[in-house]
């Protein structure tokens, strides 16, 4: 007995008709081929045809091939945008609340749900999609949608809606998806809003570090600011220490925490935008040296709490202590802006 037929065999007899080659009919080792060559679009839909299809799919297990994938999460509605390495152009759709229902719309056609937003695109997206990904992603970001007026000021959410209750359901959804495997995801590029260590090891426990090139870790607010400068986060604390092994890592954003692990763990990646609550000379001329050897052009930031030898590192460096603002050319490639009273240093290389 095939597999399809398994699954089928509980579901109620209908009426013998006409007979026809049909997909549910074939031999599994037919069957497997032809899910091999469909996208990812077109088993989302078997999915939806029956429970056997669903099922046998689930069984099977077909790669959803996907090359990245990006959820943005507002109050009453997700969005989501997704690639293929077939696709010509990106797949967009939505899911929005309205009332009790849920609105689920890709282009101009739509369907109506007895559902709430992050439940749907949980049981309608993030399973298909991410239970079965065997291929290495370039991309998944999962994060808060932030929209700002012509003023850069944040746009706030509708009126008596909260944004955290909605994007929480759909982290707890991702986890569950990601528990469900029985693989690490492998992804390139992560990005991620969430409260604080316990979601992030919760995360980082179902993916491949050693393949990780791109973290950004963005701290969840229910009010979006627009400068951070101001702000004091020494309360709001990760440990990163899991990170020690993630040798390919080229960019590490971290926004809105303070990171309480050694520099020097992170010394080797080009490409940081991190709050350290201590930080030491030689661990900042290490990661100097890396800017110097990287063939990256990109801006860092580097803020800290405390800085024991800023002393010794701004004589290392030959440059003056200033109440307000320094700045040193190491390079025609690489310079440094410290701006000594907001304890930030910005390093900054471009091509000469």
């Amino acid at each position: 007995m095939s597999l399809f037929n398994f699954f089928s065999c509980c579901i109620p007899s209908r009426p013998p008709k006409e007979e026809h080659a049909f997909l549910l009919n074939m031999p599994d080792v037919v069957t497997d081929e032809i899910l091999k060559n469909l996208d990812f679009a077109t088993i989302r839909k078997l999915r939806k045809v029956c429970h056997a299809f669903r099922d046998y799919i689930d069984c099977v297990k077909p790669d959803s091939n996907l090359k990245w994938i990006n959820l943005e999460v507002k109050a009453d509605m997700i969005f989501v945008l997704l690639s293929t390495p077939s696709s010509t152009k990106d797949n967009e759709f939505f899911y929005k609340e309205h009332d009790l229902l849920c609105l689920m719309q890709k282009g101009p056609r739509d369907a109506i749900f007895e559902n709430n937003c992050a439940d749907l695109c949980v049981d309608d997206f993030l399973w298909p999609a991410l239970k079965h990904q065997k291929s290495l992603l370039d991309e998944l970001c999962v994060i808060k949608m932030v929209e700002f007026d012509e003023n850069d000021q944040p746009v706030p959410q509708n009126p008596g809606r909260l944004v955290v209750p909605t994007f929480d359901k759909v982290f707890d959804g991702l986890i569950k998806v990601l528990e469900s495997r029985n693989r690490l995801l492998q992804v390139e590029s992560l990005a991620i809003s969430l409260h604080g260590q316990e979601q992030l090891m919760q995360l980082l426990r179902h993916v491949d570090l050693k393949v990780l090139k791109r973290l950004a870790v963005h701290r969840l607010v229910e009010i979006e600011q627009i400068s951070e400068y101001s702000e004091d986060n020494s309360e709001f604390v990760l440990d990163l220490d899991i990170l020690k092994d993630c040798k390919n890592l080229e960019e590490l954003i971290v926004s809105c925490f303070s990171i309480s692990s050694s520099f020097r763990m992170f010394t080797h990646i080009p490409s940081l935008t991190v709050n350290m609550q201590t930080i030491y000379c030689e661990d900042v001329l290490r990661f100097i040296q890396t800017l110097k050897n990287s063939k990256a052009y990109d801006l860092s930031e580097i803020r800290f709490g405390q800085f024991p030898d800023k002393s010794r590192f701004l004589k290392a460096i030959g440059l003056a202590e200033d109440d307000v603002r320094s700045f040193h050319v190491f390079s025609s490639e690489l310079s440094l802006t410290f701006y000594h009273d907001l304890k930030i240093m910005d390093f900054k290389k471009c091509s000469s």
